[in-house]
Formats: C-alpha cells, sequence, structure tokens
C-alpha cells in the first residue's frame, strides 16, 4: 500500500525540478499508466522536429521500480538506479517530494534518503490517557521526575508510557523536568485540544502522516492504516536505533497516531485531513521582543559561583530551566508551536557545559538527536557560543561528520555565521563532543557581549540557516514558499444582529469565560470603537485589560486562527515606525512588520473586522513608533462612498501601496508606572482612553451561571463608522449635537486655565460617540456623556499649581450641581445621584492626588 502514496503523489505535482540545476520537468497529463513530462529538450526537439510530442511518457511501473531501487539502498546516489537509468536525475527529485525523503548535495555528489525517526517520535499511548497524565501534572498529582517514587508495578509501566507521549509534546525535556512556559500556556488556552493540535503540525512525524494521508484521500480507511503502518516500519527504528520498526508496533503506535489525530481534529471520521496539508508550508516574519542578552550575561556571571553551591533548588537551575526559554519563545520567530526551547544545567551535578537549545520540532525534541541550534558556554564562562549543532549522544561520528558539511555548504559566503573548527568551549569530555558536533557559531565574549538587537538578528540568521538546511533536505526550495500566511479566508454568511443584540451577546460571551465585566463597559467598548478605531485601555496590572479586547474580538469570530486578530507586545527600544511598519534591509528588500502583515489581511477581507492589540503601548514613546500611523489615521476621507486614508507606505518602499482599511481597529493596553513613558495630548486627541481599575474580587456569583456561549461571525458593517465629520451627523441629531456642543463649551471654559481646552477633533469625536449611542438607544445621554468626558477630557489634565486645583473644583462644580467645599473629605465624598459620577469620582480622586503635591489623570 506505501507504493500507493509514490503514485499519487505524481497525480499532484506539476512540475519537479532537478536537484542541482533546477531544470524544469513539467508533467502535463497523467493517465492510467504513467505521466508524461515535458523538459525545455523535449519541447526544443520537438518543435524542431525530431519529436512527434514535446513529452515523454514516464510509466507507473517505471517509477515503482526506481523506487525499489532507492528504498533497497535507503541512501541513493545515481550509481544506484541501474535499472532506471536515463531517469535518474528526474526519480531523484520526484522522490524528493515525498515528505519522508530528503536531498542531499555534498560537492557535485547528489544523494537521496529516507528520513529516519524513532518510536518515541510516535505516540505510544492512546490521547485521552496522554491528556489524563499531562492534567494530573497539572494538578501536581504526579511529578514527571519522580514518577516512580509515587507508583509501581503495571500503573507505572502505563504512565510512564504517558510521560514519554507528554515529553515528545515538549511539556517536559529529556530529563522529565517540566516546561513552563509551555504547560502554562496549556493551561490558558481555552481549547486544549486545538493547543495540542499546533504542536502536532510541526512535529515531523505526525506531519509526514498528515501530508500521506492527504495523498491517500481516495482509498480506504483499512488501505490508509495499511500505508501507514509499512511507512513506520520503513522509516522508523526503536528507541536505541538499532532495528526498524517491528509489525506489532508499528501496528499499535500508528493506530494511536490515527486516534491522535482524530481528537485534535486534524482528520475526520473517514481519516481524511481537514486541511489541504500537501499543500501547506509556511514561514513567518519576526518581531524583538526578547531581553536574552541580560539572560546570557546573567548565566556567565553566576554560574562559576554556582558550582560551588549544592545543585538540588538553585536559582540558577531554575532560571535557565524556566526564564531563560520563556525570553526565547518572546520572539515573534519562535513559536512555541514549531519550536521547544529548553535550557540545562546538567542532571543531578552541575553541568561543564550549560547550553540552552532551540529545536524544530520537525526535526527533534531531545538534544541527544537531530540537529538543532543551541547557546553552548565556554568552561571558563568567558564566552557563549550560538551555534547550529547536533546531538552527540544517538549520532554517529561519520553521520555527524556528513551533516556538519552538508550544513556548511549550505551557508552563503556573506553570512557572518563561521563555519570553522576554531573554537573551544573546554577541556573536558562533553565540552569537546559539543565542539566536534558543531557546524556553524557565532561568538560572544563576556566583556562584548553586543546590544540585543544584533543578538536576535544573529538568531534569526540562525534560524534561516537551519530552515534552510531542514528544507534543503526535504527537497523543497524556501524562496518559493517564503512569506505565504495560511488563514482561514470565510466564506460563509455573517449574523445580522442590532445593536442591542450585539452588545448582549459580546456581554453573555465574555461573562462565559469567566470574567466578570459590566454590560455598561462593554457597551462602552463598543461605542469607542465604532467612533474611532483606536481606542486605549488603562489601568493597574492584572484588571484583565488585554483578555477584554480578545474575548471581545473572539465573540464576533476573528481570532489568531483566522489572521482578524493580533497581539503585538511594544518593547521599549522602539523609537520609530519601522518596529510595527516594516523596514527595507540592507539587499533592499522590503521587510513587512507585524502591523503591515494584518493591514493586508485586512485589505484583502474588506467584509470582517481585524482587531490589532498594542500590548503595554507606553512602554517605548508612542509618538516615536505610532506617529506615522496617527497622521493616517486623521488623513481618513470619504471617497466614493467608501472612507479612504493617505498612504502610510508608498509602493516605491513596500512593493505596494498601504493604507489603513477602514475594517482594522487597533486597540493599545497601557499600564501607568514608573517604567512607561506618558501621553501626548496628539495621542490623547485622537483615542478613547478607557479606565480599567475596577476589582471586585468577592464578586464569584456571575461564575456560578456559566453557558457556553458560541461565537457569532459579525461582518464590518456591524462596527463600521459611518461618521467622519460632524456635517455627517449633525443633520440627523441637530439637537444631540447642539447639546452636547453647549455642555462642552462650559468645560472648555474651565480647561483653558491650563491650556487643555479641546479642540474640533475631540468635539466631533464626542458627538459621534453620542449619536452612535442615542441611534441603539445603548445609554441615557448622562451616563454616555459621562464616559466621554472621562475618557476624552480629564486624560488631558495634569499639573502641580493652583490653576489645576481651581480647574479640579471647577469640574467638580459642572459634574456634580454642586460647589465643592474646601472641607470636604475627599475619601468619602459621596457622588449617589450626581449629573456624571465617573468623572465626578476621577476628578475627587485627582484633587486627593494633588494634596501630595502633583496630579494626574494617569497616576493609580
Amino acid at each position: 500500500m506505501l507504493e500507493n502514496i509514490v503514485i499519487e503523489l505524481s497525480k499532484r505535482l506539476s512540475n519537479v525540478k532537478t536537484l542541482s540545476t533546477k531544470k524544469e520537468n513539467k508533467i502535463s497529463k497523467v493517465d492510467q499508466k504513467g505521466i508524461y513530462v515535458e523538459t525545455e529538450s523535449s519541447r526544443s526537439k520537438f518543435q524542431n522536429g525530431e519529436k512527434q510530442e514535446p513529452f515523454e511518457f514516464i510509466s507507473f511501473d517505471f517509477i515503482l521500480e526506481g523506487w525499489q531501487e532507492f528504498i533497497s539502498v535507503r541512501k541513493a546516489t545515481a550509481n544506484d538506479f541501474n535499472k532506471t537509468r536515463g531517469r535518474t536525475s528526474f526519480l531523484m527529485a520526484f522522490f524528493t517530494n515525498l515528505p519522508f525523503v530528503e536531498a542531499s548535495i555534498s560537492g557535485k555528489t547528489k544523494s537521496i534518503s529516507l528520513r529516519e525517526f524513532q518510536t518515541d517520535e510516535l505516540p505510544s499511548d492512546q490521547y485521552h490517557k496522554v491528556k489524563e497524565f499531562l492534567n494530573e501534572v497539572v494538578e501536581g498529582t504526579f511529578d514527571p521526575t519522580q514518577l516512580s517514587k509515587h507508583i509501581e508495578g503495571n500503573l507505572y509501566r502505563v504512565k510512564t508510557r504517558s510521560r514519554q507521549d507528554v515529553r515528545l509534546l515538549g511539556f517536559i525535556n529529556e530529563f522529565n523536568e517540566v516546561n513552563q512556559f509551555q504547560l502554562d500556556e496549556y493551561i490558558n488556552g481555552e481549547n486544549k485540544d486545538l493547543y495540542i493540535k499546533r504542536i502536532l503540525l510541526n512535529l515531523g512525524y505526525f506531519r509526514i502522516a498528515l501530508i500521506c494521508l492527504d495523498l491517500l484521500q481516495n482509498f480506504s480507511k483499512r488501505e490508509k492504516k495499511t500505508a501507514l503502518e509499512e511507512l513506520g516500519m520503513l522509516i522508523v527504528r526503536n528507541s536505541r536505533g538499532d532495528n526498524l520498526m517491528v509489525e506489532s508496533v508499528a501496528k499499535e503506535r500508528t493506530n494511536n497516531l490515527f486516534m491522535w489525530l482524530e481528537n485534535t481534529q486534524m482528520i475526520d471520521h473517514e481519516w481524511l485531513p481537514t486541511e489541504d496539508f500537501f499543500e501547506t508550508y509556511s514561514t513567518k516574519e519576526h518581531v524583538i521582543m526578547s531581553d536574552t542578552r541580560s539572560s546570557l550575561l546573567k548565566v556567565m556571571e553566576e554560574y562559576l559561583d554556582a558550582k560551588r553551591e549544592g545543585f538540588g533548588g538553585h536559582p540558577l537551575g531554575a532560571f535557565v530551566r524556566n526564564d531563560i526559554p520563556l525570553e526565547f519563545y518572546r520572539l515573534d520567530f519562535i513559536d512555541s508551536a514549531e519550536y521547544v526551547v529548553t535550557g540545562s544545567v546538567g542532571q543531578g551535578n552541575w553541568a561543564a557545559v550549560p547550553w540552552i537549545a532551540i529545536m524544530n520540532r520537525k526535526i527533534t525534541v531531545s538534544t541527544q538527536r537531530g540537529y538543532y541550534i543551541v547557546y553552548l558556554f565556554s568552561e571558563d564562562m568567558k564566552t557563549v557560543y550560538l551555534t547550529l549543532a547536533q546531538g552527540v549522544t544517538e549520532t554517529s561520528k561519520d553521520e555527524m561528520q556528513r551533516i556538519k558539511e552538508e550544513i556548511r555548504e549550505s551557508i552563503p559566503a556573506s553570512s557572518k555565521v563561521r563555519k570553522d573548527d576554531d573554537f573551544s568551549l573546554g577541556i573536558s569530555s562533553k565540552a569537546r563532543q559539543y565542539a566536534q558536533s558543531t557546524a556553524a557559531y557565532i561568538a560572544y565574549h563576556f566583556d562584548n557581549i553586543p546590544n540585543e538587537s544584533t543578538l536576535v538578528t544573529d538568531l534569526q540568521e540562525m534560524v534561516r540557516i537551519y530552515e534552510d538546511y531542514i528544507a534543503q533536505r526535504n527537497g523543497y526550495e524556501t524562496t518559493e514558499c517564503i512569506h505565504k500566511e495560511q488563514y482561514i479566508i470565510r466564506e460563509t454568511g455573517t449574523t445580522n444582529l442590532n445593536d442591542k443584540e450585539l452588545i448582549e451577546h459580546i456581554f453573555s460571551y465574555i461573562r462565559s469565560k469567566g470574567f466578570y465585566y459590566t454590560r455598561e463597559e462593554i457597551i462602552n467598548l463598543f461605542l469607542s470603537i465604532k467612533t474611532k478605531p483606536f481606542v486605549i485601555l488603562s489601568g493597574i496590572s492584572g484588571t484583565g485589560k488585554t483578555k477584554m479586547v480578545q474575548w471581545f474580538a473572539e465573540s464576533i469570530g476573528a481570532t489568531e486562527e483566522n489572521g482578524q486578530f493580533a497581539l503585538i507586545p511594544i518593547r521599549p527600544d522602539w523609537n520609530d515606525g519601522s518596529d510595527l511598519l516594516g523596514y527595507v534591509d540592507i539587499k533592499g528588500d522590503f521587510k513587512e512588520g507585524p502591523l503591515t502583515k494584518i493591514i493586508k489581511r485586512a485589505k484583502n477581507n474588506p467584509n470582517f473586522p481585524y482587531f490589532v492589540l498594542l500590548d503595554e503601548m507606553n512602554l517605548a514613546r508612542v509618538e516615536y513608533y505610532f506617529s506615522d500611523i496617527l497622521s493616517v489615521m486623521e488623513s481618513r476621507k470619504w471617497k466614493d462612498g467608501k472612507i479612504v486614508s493617505s498612504t502610510l507606505l508608498s509602493e516605491e518602499t513596500a512593493g505596494e501601496d498601504f493604507k489603513l482599511p477602514n475594517n482594522l481597529y487597533i486597540i493599545g493596553t497601557v499600564n501607568m508606572d514608573e517604567t512607561t513613558h506618558p501621553f501626548s495630548k496628539k495621542v490623547l486627541d485622537r483615542a478613547n482612553t478607557i479606565e480599567f481599575n475596577r476589582v471586585e474580587l468577592a464578586n464569584l456569583a456571575f461564575l456560578t451561571e456559566l453557558e457556553e456561549i458560541e461565537p457569532a461571525i459579525i461582518g464590518q458593517e456591524s462596527i463600521a463608522s459611518i461618521y467622519l465629520h460632524l456635517k455627517d451627523v449633525y443633520q440627523k441629531h441637530t439637537t444631540l449635537i447642539e447639546r452636547v456642543t453647549e455642555e462642552l463649551v462650559k468645560m472648555n471654559e474651565a480647561l483653558q486655565l491650563i491650556n487643555a481646552n479641546v479642540g474640533y477633533r475631540v468635539r466631533d469625536e464626542i458627538c459621534f460617540y453620542m449619536a452612535y449611542n442615542s441611534e441603539s438607544q445603548l445609554m441615557d445621554y448622562d451616563h454616555a456623556l459621562d464616559h466621554c468626558i472621562l475618557q476624552k477630557i480629564l486624560p488631558r489634565i495634569a499639573g502641580s499649581d493652583s490653576r489645576v486645583d481651581h480647574l479640579l473644583k471647577e469640574l467638580y462644580r459642572i459634574f456634580t450641581n454642586r460647589q465643592f467645599e474646601e472641607d470636604m473629605d475627599l475619601a468619602v465624598a459621596k457622588l449617589e445621584g450626581v449629573k456624571y459620577p465617573h468623572s465626578a469620582a476621577k476628578v475627587v480622586e485627582m484633587l486627593r492626588r494633588l494634596e501630595d503635591g502633583f496630579t494626574s489623570f494617569w497616576i493609580s
């Protein structure tokens, strides 16, 4: 049955490129007997009358004969194809399109080989038992490192099988120590099966199985199972790597494999793939958001002293195992679903050479085998090397040398990465073994470690080399697939809800997730987004600002999985728009930024809303990295019945014109403390600033009322702005606009005391908010205007002199219709029944702070 995969492959390919010359072999036709291949030579001979047809016929029998010649030797050069000479180059290139065949080019010699795995890279236990064990680890029932002390006998054997699979998923390392970052992601994830699915998609053998099942779609379940059992016996060895997997083990592991794929919904009940896995290759762009430099320096500064102390429970060991991997996972190009990051300072005793490994799950999840990126610290702690190295435990010397040479040949001469053996980690046997396994490296000396940007750029370069080599061995070119992002494009209809119904749905959905927000808070966020596609959520840490935005977006069908939601963490070192939008590299190529990517997706799908969450927005100065976006946001105008903006990135810079799509909504979260930057009036004028400081820890009643709510697929029209200029709304809401304006004039007279009076933009956006609220009858007039004052006017106030004191007291009078009493106890000020209670409470809070000499909207 395995041969059916080879035959079905020919029906999917349209072109095969030879390994070294990249000459095209176009498959123009496939019938019951074979394939018809056109080459430049065959077409030329046809045009010159030397051939009757522009193609050559290659029968399936011929292909399968070549297949048998290949698998009989497992690693083949052209000389190993005796019965199929004349088509050797084509056959070798053809076979590399199989997901379990690798290509190698050493000098002028080309070879192909079967990818090999070990039994512990296939599931050894049933899916539900592995999840059960994982939950037992989460709950603290079992410590994976002490399993033999908890249980014994048959139960121990059962649990060790589950532990092996938990290790395969990357939740524990080869020493059975917990990968806390990944475990926390799993715990916090709403859909556990979906989280495991993301991991399985990047595990080598699972990915191969999915591609094979994609090729076998027209075959029965029995035939699919037989084919994968035969595949297992062809490319999987036992755990020691000595012998190929026997039939009984292949049947058991393959049966488990199907259960895993079915439970994670990667295949349906007929074992048909739920996605087009054969066509799926994707590469991601990157964002700097780590602090690896401090982590590396900490190890180099403290390790020698730590070695003189006890090993067990030492904080430096926990730092290397838990904290450092987290720094790498913060980088956008180190996705925890694709990579396992693990650190080690030894097992039981301090290691001579500590390390931090970054492993592509397709290749390995164990440092004992395969090839991977690893930071290696020299024994004297004077140097740390960023390397592309190999597992020394389960890799033979000949294999290690071969892979080392192949990797070095794949590295372009222009790269700063070194590919010689001119470095030393120390004199211990492990130090010498690690050095011998290293194919490429960059050295960082303790007294001259570069800045974070350089370290991350170097790691990006090493990841590119790593991924290019993986691609080379798998017979495809990364240049053909780079920058492809696979997202679900919705073709189904949307749910039609009026504003009240939509608010109720969002409120119920967020509540069902176990988060408590009032209905008024949901209404306010909805109206703020509808008024202007830029909102700031401020407040103390831990009040759920980020989750509020995520659940809001998810409730209306916008998720990271379908590309309609993106979380972009802000880095303190951002100082211009290139960090968000992208830049032109030294080669003249435009490198897309994280915001540019979602702009492109929103542009291509104008009927659905897209959300960007800028997390901890004021860690850097917003005016520096966000100014271009703010300016373009203000340039929006009506054109041919649509709202359009000025150009954000020109075609000369980015290869195409980028404008701000009308269906893109940007929401920033901010924590105001000594580590963050204040906002300028330029920023505050352009956003609704919503405070989330309310914490009701004792309120648990809502948790007993939880009912699972499904997201509703909401179209862009449900939250789109329809008012852009005051004249758009004035004729429809004349009385309302005049009433609002009259109130704002009173406040502006007071605000002039400190030159904090508002301009036309703020007036217009408050009017839009009030009009949307009135049309949908969501809040009464005073409550709605109260939110607008709190969000658009009070954030502008800060100072320490008597003018600020006078201003706040005058605003208190306007908001409460009461004179401020000088002997009032601000800590117990009564605000029940006042006109604008939220704004009045904020003014009282700011007056209380002024007693300490300075006040601001932002200080908590």
